[in-house]
């Protein structure tokens, strides 16, 4: 659970320009300055502000000024996720075909079966994968955010908002149906004798709600029944572990179970057509017609096909119980970790996965992509505009050959790239750069600079996207 109560400070301004594509330096270079350093902040007075400054422990401990700082500090420690996965996947294989934990092998052998992908199918996959991970898509969200960005109508702004909260809580009223019933089951187990036995029948009654969608029935129970008995308990016995933790948590749950009603979603609907934010058509539309719009969306559509998360999530569930081991079950409490961080409320970057094996070789990427990118982009002096900048950071391991970093950025002067490669690819640079660049014109792109080189630093998330530190398009959760 993220440490809400942290203060966040702001960060000061990175203002820095779109990556300029240049070859590694080497063992790095000192005098570079537009590297993103989480462990080191700086105030505009130019004295440093981190808690903990020029310990040299400090990059180990947890950060309690910022949240945001904590997210950034996290991040740096998450980008070795290619070569844990692959080297999951690669360990799998032996365990697999001998029948080693069978509950567990079967789902591995599943997930590798679905990974063998030809050309259309890495296709399809990338396009699911980009669709599923972006719920507000569409023409009625591009709309809203054309309004939002366009007005200086703080009410307006605030409706707008308001309608995307009820959005989001109304579509995951499924996941968060699934959390209280089994919050509620865990605090059965951690209660009781009793309490436990009584807190059982209102289970009951909550699954039997759940599987009949009675909402208004359930907020009920959860208000009258559950959350008064436990607390109670808590109060009279002073136990403060897993029954009370349960029970803090379970209140976001509700909250948002409560603020994702089908009747609350509708009146933040015409609330917001009624300040002509819409178009006349779409804020004319019937009820029936407007849930089945907000029902049937792209992300819907991909979410249900999206059969490598469930699959991936059976594993993981598998592994972090402990049914193949220790060592697997520490690599994949890593992948998962590094899933959260690239998925958190603070990343303002899509994220997409491709554990792929074609024709018999193994490879996890891992693509990192700007939703932003067509926002006008500053030259370094701040005057005038350079237009925008698409940008994609992919990694990649492949078992046979190693580590690949790969930049590609797409401006009006064409397209630019940067492979930071392993040794052995590195010394046939002439014709990996001719290859990649007759690729990019085959597919009708205008080539502006290729480069390849040997990697000596895999390059950083926050490195390639530096307003990532600026938080500008992130989201604020402070408390």
């Amino acid at each position: 659970m993220p440490d809400l109560l942290g203060a966040t400070n702001p960060v000061p301004s990175y203002d820095a320009p779109s990556v300029k594509i240049t070859p590694p330096v080497p063992g790095g270079d000192a005098n570079i300055q537009n590297v993103v350093d989480p462990d080191r902040v700086t105030r505009p007075d130019g004295q440093e502000g981190q808690q903990g400054a020029g310990d040299a422990t400090s990059q180990f401990q947890a950060r309690f000024d910022s949240n945001f700082m904590t997210f950034l500090q996290r991040l740096r420690g998450a980008q070795e996720l290619p070569e844990i996965f692959l080297t999951v996947l690669q360990g799998q294989q032996v365990q697999v075909t001998s029948g080693i934990q069978s509950g567990f092998a079967e789902e591995m052998a599943q997930f590798l079966e679905f990974i063998h992908m030809d050309e259309g199918q890495m296709l399809s996959f990338l396009q699911n994968q980009a669709q599923s991970g972006s719920r507000f898509s569409g023409a009625l969200f591009q709309m809203l955010r054309n309004a939002f960005n366009g007005t200086t109508s703080e009410l307006t702004k605030n409706d707008i908002l308001q309608f995307v909260r009820r959005y989001g809580d109304y579509t995951s009223t499924e996941h968060i149906e699934d959390n209280l019933v089994r919050m509620t089951d865990e605090m059965t187990e951690a209660l009781p004798g009793k309490w436990s036995a009584e807190l059982t029948q209102v289970l009951a009654q909550l699954e039997n709600g759940v599987a009949a969608g009675d909402r208004e029935g359930n907020l009920k129970l959860l208000r009258e029944q559950v959350f008064p008995l436990v607390s109670k308990y808590v109060s009279l016995t002073h136990d403060h572990g897993l029954a009370r933790n349960l029970l803090s948590a379970m209140t976001l749950d509700v909250a948002r179970y409560e603020n994702g009603s089908q009747d609350g979603l509708l009146q933040a609907f015409r609330h917001l057509a009624n300040s002509e934010v819409l178009p006349k058509e779409i804020a004319e539309l019937p009820d029936s017609e407007l849930l089945r719009m907000l029902k049937e969306t792209d992300f819907q559509k991909a979410s249900d096909a999206n059969v490598f998360a469930d699959r991936m999530a059976r594993v993981t569930h598998r592994a972090l119980q402990g049914e193949d081991g220790v060592n697997t079950q520490d690599a994949f409490h890593n992948i998962m970790n590094s899933v959260l961080i690239n998925e958190s409320v603070y990343m303002p970057l899509q994220h997409i996965m491709l554990p792929l094996n074609w024709n018999g070789e193994l490879m996890f990427s891992e693509l990192w992509i700007d939703p932003d990118a067509e926002r006008d982009q500053r030259r370094p002096d701040g005057k005038g505009d350079n237009g925008p900048v698409q940008r994609v950071l992919i990694k990649m391991d492949i078992r046979s050959l190693g580590a690949f970093d790969v930049l590609i950025q797409n401006r009006s002067e064409g397209v630019s790239m940067l492979v930071t490669c392993p040794k052995s690819v590195a010394e046939q640079t002439a014709q990996v750069t001719q290859s990649l660049r007759d690729i990019l014109a085959r597919n009708g792109l205008k080539v502006e600079q290729v480069q390849v080189a040997e990697q000596h630093r895999p390059l950083t998330v926050s490195q390639v996207f530096p307003k990532l530190a600026e938080r500008m398009s992130g989201v604020n959760v402070k408390v």
